[in-house]
Order: structure tokens, then sequence, then C-alpha cells
């Protein structure tokens, strides 16, 4: 999570204070936002949970997290000009759909009570935070021939060929290495956010925060 302290507002966040629980620079989460979110998150959640004061806190402050991670990934995403296409993101829904039985998708969307349009705007911005990781964060990632080897050795022994029949070399080495690429990225993903976090002005809108809570 985080390294994330909720504090006060300062004068000029003030006015955007009265409607926005959480701000990164220019960026912000309404209250009303907030909670909508959480509605989502807790219907997942068994009854006894959810009336469980302690459940319902920790729940709220994981969200917390999130959404100001999110806003973090969005801010950066700007700065390096990266976003989702209409066709990027048609072809990630029809890889989605194509794992549901017909009609079972929308189905889904229905059990879950959310619209298709919020459905595809919250896709969008998953697909561009998992792009700001591979272009900011993975890119970056160095990778010793010793950590390719020992992941080649372990996934595509010799003597394991079932599966990999129609792979040649090329592919094979290819997903190798990003699937290095993708552990280590994950190791140094904590590292990588705070870093970005301490780039942004980041406030919690305390008193809001507070009421939410029952403090």
């Amino acid at each position: 999570m985080l390294g994330m302290t909720i504090a006060g507002c300062d004068n000029q966040g003030a006015q955007l204070s009265v409607v926005s629980l959480v701000r990164v620079n220019d960026r912000s989460i309404s209250v009303d936002e907030f909670n909508s979110r959480f509605d989502a998150v807790s219907a997942e959640f068994p009854l006894p949970a959810q009336a469980d004061p302690a459940v319902d806190k920790e729940m709220k402050l994981r969200l917390l997290h999130q959404l100001t991670e999110e806003l973090i990934l969005l801010e950066r995403a700007e700065e390096l000009n990266l976003e989702i296409s209409d066709q990027d993101l048609t072809s990630a829904i029809d890889r989605i759909r194509a794992d549901y039985p017909e009609g079972e998708f929308e189905k889904v969307l229905l059990e879950q009570a959310i619209s298709y349009s919020l459905w595809k705007a919250q896709l969008r911005v998953r697909l561009l935070k998992e792009k700001v990781v591979r272009e900011d964060l993975e890119i970056s990632i160095v990778l010793t021939p010793a950590e390719i080897s020992a992941a080649y050795e372990s996934h595509y022994s010799p003597s394991d060929t079932a599966g990999h029949e129609r792979l040649n070399d090329a592919d094979i080495d290819e997903k190798v290495v990003k699937f290095v690429r993708q552990q280590k990225a994950q190791q140094f993903y904590q590292a990588w956010l705070k870093d970005l976090q301490s780039m942004y002005d980041v406030d919690i809108n305390a008193a809001a925060w507070e009421k939410m809570n029952g403090s």
C-alpha cells in the first residue's frame, strides 16, 4: 500500500476539498464517487463481514489507497502522453467477451449492478494503468542472463514439450523475457509508486474521511 497519511487540506485546495475526498494535483475523487465504488466492492463480501465495523473501516482504507494509486498512475500517464485508443479498448472488450458464453457477459454486469458504459470506462482506466506500468516501470527493469536462463529452465525444460509444440525459439524467448520482467516489476512496484507519489501534490480531505468512518 501507499505510504500515505491523512491530513487536512491546505488553503489552495480548500474549495476543492468541499467535494473531493482525495486529490492528486488537479485530479480528484469525490466523496460520492468513493461511496459508489465502495458499494460495488463491499457487495462482493458476505453480509456478516459488511456489518463488522472493523472490516468496513479496513475495506474503506484499502479502497482509499487504491483510488489514490489510480490517480497517481493517471497523472503519470498524462505526463508520458499515454492513452488507450478506441481500437485498443474494443480489442480488449472482444477478448473479455470471448471468455463468456453468449449472453452471460450481460448477466454478469446486471448481477454487479453496473452499466455497460461505466464498465467500459473503468476498463479503459485499468488498461491505461497497466500501460503506464509497462512503459514506465517494466521498460526500466534490467534482466540478467542468469535470471532469464533460470526462468527458461523452470518453465520450458526440454522434457516438457506439452503445450509448447507450436512455439518456436523466438516465441519462447519473448515469453520468458516478458515473464521475468513482470516478476521483477512486481518487486519494484511499491518503491516506484512511492517515488511517483513524492512528485505530486497528494491531499486527503481529513474531515470528510473522519465523517465517513464515524470518527
